[in-house]
């Protein structure tokens, strides 16, 4: 393939269409797509128009004929862009969906899945059984969405295969899932990487389609054996330069760039951080500011651990003895700082850090880099995480991956034009550490809590394009 070439995908487990976006931006045309949360449809359908006026669900009892004529809608090449969208895979893979004993044979999915040449989605991964360890590797997926994607590439036998998958699916703790995969798709004839293909955007330069958010994610990439013209060696390479980072470092990223003005914000106070959360901040901010220690502690501080002697247990975990030791000997090296400082009370309802949550009485300082010594060392131009394990802040460079909206990061108003306090991010900053257009949620068809949750699951555009072109062959593989 070349950028001039055009080719037909399915986005299986679609989300809101980050795999489109990506692999339209190559040429390609979608000719089917698969999502079964109601709150993704809705955002896109608004986005790519699909065709919904006949349900999948009902394509065997109206006939194999209507089956067919409905596949030849979207031929190589068409210009329209309506194309069938199902909310379950086990509508193309079952006679009915909760019905493992109604598994269609190959011919009819294949009837009922269009002709393509990539096959992509981000699957939901399920434990795989051991029971099928005698009957061949495919049978250790069956029950799984993932046998339901083999289902469709044994019916279809596509070109490509574009899977991807959180981090952890090739960790340690899943090296038999991960083997079972690889296996399987071997199984069917394609080119498969041994080793894990993990890519994240913030190690991608912008003109690569970087972003400035850690969002590591395992890539499983296969290539038809008949097909494979070195794709896969090309991908292993541009893997190896995206980990050594040899053109672009991550620290080069300024999340300014990507924020809202403030000014324009309708409806600010919906991302403003709450009273507490600022009763937080302005305590540590006080702290941050105003001691006198040149460097900050590199380890976790624990205002409840600032005592003469660290209070110790013979059943505490080797690591917490090892803190509580640390936040001792730094309260001691602070004490007359410190004792002021736990005395003084905070916001609206004047409490003093002692009395503030455990999770909020933890501070860990990784804006090292940023404020390397105390002048003008802030918590006001920086980006801050409300975590469970404590309050993080880092310089603002690039964020953590996306998360539920409870976890947004929050950011500094020295970072904003025409701010004045902190506030998590918007929708719209959010769309774009995704790679996603500023208009995607304008219609306000879902709740920002749904929409949030979209954007924490979604795929990051740019780092799929990049793959996407070296696995097509639309882009060489980036080394210097």
């Amino acid at each position: 393939m070349n950028n001039a070439s055009s080719f037909r995908f399915l986005d299986l487990f679609s989300g809101i269409g980050g795999f489109h976006h990506a692999l339209r931006s190559l040429g390609g045309e979608c000719v089917l797509a698969c999502e079964i949360d109601s709150d993704a449809r809705k955002i896109y359908r608004e986005t790519f128009d699909p065709n919904e006026e006949e349900s999948f669900a009902g394509c065997l009892a109206l006939g194999r004929t209507r089956c067919q004529a409905r596949n030849a809608l979207a031929p190589s090449g068409t210009t329209s862009q309506k194309f069938p969208f199902v909310d379950n895979i086990r509508h193309l893979t079952r006679s009915v969906i909760d019905d493992e004993n109604t598994l269609l044979p190959p011919e009819d999915i294949g009837r009922l899945v269009p002709d393509h040449e990539v096959l992509c989605g981000g699957f939901p991964c399920q434990p795989f059984s051991k029971s099928g360890e005698q009957q061949g590797t495919k049978d250790k997926t069956r029950g799984t969405l993932f046998f339901d994607i083999l289902q469709i590439i044994e019916a279809k036998r596509p070109s490509y295969l574009f899977l991807e998958n959180v981090r952890n699916l090739a960790g340690p703790r899943h090296t038999d899932t991960w083997q079972t995969i690889v296996s399987s798709l071997r199984g069917f004839g394609y080119v498969v990487a041994s080793d894990p293909l993990v890519f994240s955007p913030h190690l991608l330069p912008p003109e690569l389609g970087g972003a400035p958010q850690v969002r590591e994610r395992v890539f499983i990439l296969g290539v038809r054996e008949d097909v494979e013209k070195g794709q896969i060696k090309n991908l292993i390479r541009f893997n190896q330069w995206m980990r050594e980072k040899r053109s672009w470092g991550p620290d080069q990223w300024r999340i300014a760039d990507y924020l809202e003005d403030d000014e324009t914000l309708e409806n600010l106070q919906d991302h403003e951080i709450g009273k507490n959360e600022e009763m937080y901040l302005e305590a540590w901010n006080y702290f941050v500011e105003t001691i006198e220690q040149d460097l900050l502690p590199g380890f976790p501080v624990w205002a409840f651990a600032f005592q003469p002697e660290p209070r110790l247990t013979a059943d505490m975990a080797s690591w917490e003895v090892d803190f509580r030791i640390k936040n001792s000997r730094f309260y001691v090296e602070n004490k007359d700082f410190i004792d002021q400082w736990k005395q003084m009370k905070w916001g609206t309802a004047q409490r003093t850090v002692p009395e503030f949550p455990v999770s909020r009485q933890k501070f860990e300082w990784q804006a090292r880099k940023k404020h390397p010594g105390r002048k003008g060392r802030t918590l006001r131009d920086l980006v801050i995480q409300f975590r469970p394990s404590g309050i993080r802040v880092k310089p603002p460079t690039y964020l953590p991956a996306l998360v539920a909206i409870t976890q947004t990061s929050v950011v500094g108003p020295m970072l904003r034009k025409h701010a004045k306090t902190y506030r998590k991010l918007t929708l719209v900053e959010a769309g774009r550490l995704q790679g996603l257009p500023d208009h995607l949620y304008q219609k306000k068809s879902v709740s920002p809590q749904a929409a949030y949750k979209q954007l924490g699951n979604a795929v990051n555009v740019g780092t799929i394009q990049r793959v996407a072109g070296v696995l097509l062959g639309i882009y060489p593989a980036a080394i210097s």
